[in-house]
């Protein structure tokens, strides 16, 4: 009898072992699907505006006529009816450690020399160099852009203009090669020609490290001293995103010739905002010229397409 009861416990207890094994899978899979829901965004980044004025910033995870339900960079599952949003794009952006950051909206720029990178077709921007010097760029296609300007002075309104046309010839990842000028005119005297300077000029690595090198010639079109100079000018200059919002940057101007030799150097910052960027730096002279400090203050504002 002792072992009958035994023998019936014991096929209880596996029966209640086995019942418990069979269920577990639904119980455990119950557990999961909520943990790994998130893992069904895609990796692109949104930008999505809503009609009170707020700006989420995440990756969608659901999307439906009615709904669209999204991963903000900060982990937080955000569920938002199709009324509630004003627009929604791809972001330039991206999330790093749970917080978003902007792209550099001024990746085609040092300080004042070009990078080789190009805007994006139908991308633009209206910027402001030393304050007094804007001009205004667009992305005609996605290798071609072309910035145009005249200096906010006194006398010089109208008078002065300064275009400058620059083509992209290879543009990868992290590589870069571009030829372009910067040409200068006076309109009351356009008989008298132009002057300027021809360029080309790489970029190497990434939009948060890179670096930028490229060589100039100055010219001169239209007048009784037209010509090629035989005497280049080097440029070395770099950028690297030191966080969020603050990346570092320096350009340099090296001078070899007949004339002598000498170099104008600068470093300092840049801000980046979404679309707007502000560089504050400093500048100074070196070689038979040596003088410092020149501030330097530029602001650039980003319209149209993004990357």
């Amino acid at each position: 009898m002792i072992r009958r009861s035994l023998l019936q416990v014991a096929s209880a207890t596996l029966l209640a072992a086995a019942s418990q094994m069979a269920g577990a899978p639904a119980a455990l899979s119950a557990q999961v699907t909520p943990a790994a829901a998130p893992a069904a965004a895609t990796d692109t980044v949104y930008e999505i505006r809503l009609r009170d004025g707020s700006t989420l910033f995440g990756r969608l995870v659901e999307e439906s006529p009615a709904r669209i339900v999204i991963l903000t960079t900060g982990g937080v599952r955000v569920e938002l009816e199709r009324s509630q949003v004003a627009s929604m794009r791809i972001s330039a952006g991206r999330a790093v450690g749970g917080a978003y950051w902007s792209e550099d909206p001024n990746l085609t720029r040092l300080f004042f020399t070009s990078t080789a990178r190009p805007l994006a077709r139908g991308e633009g921007y209206v910027s402001s160099f030393m304050l007094f010097f804007p001009f205004v760029a667009y992305g005609f296609t996605e290798r071609f852009t072309l910035a145009a300007g005249t200096p906010i002075l006194p006398g010089a309104i109208g008078k002065l203009v300064y275009v400058a046309p620059k083509y992209t010839v290879v543009q990868r990842a992290r590589t870069a090669f571009a030829i372009g000028a910067l040409g200068f005119a006076v309109t009351e005297h356009l008989d008298d020609g132009s002057v300027g300077i021809l360029y080309g000029a790489g970029t190497f690595g990434s939009t948060d490290r890179a670096i930028t090198a490229g060589a100039g010639w100055g010219y001169a079109a239209g007048t009784s001293e037209s010509g090629l100079s035989n005497d280049p000018v080097f440029m070395v200059g770099g950028e690297t995103r030191v966080s969020r919002r603050v990346k570092l940057i320096t350009e340099n101007w090296m001078y070899f010739g007949g004339g002598g030799s000498g170099a104008l150097v600068s470093g300092g910052l840049r801000f980046i905002g979404d679309r707007l960027s502000a560089d504050l730096g400093f500048g100074g002279f070196t070689g038979t010229d040596v003088g410092c400090c020149i501030p330097i203050v530029n602001f650039v504002w980003n319209f149209g397409n993004r990357r």
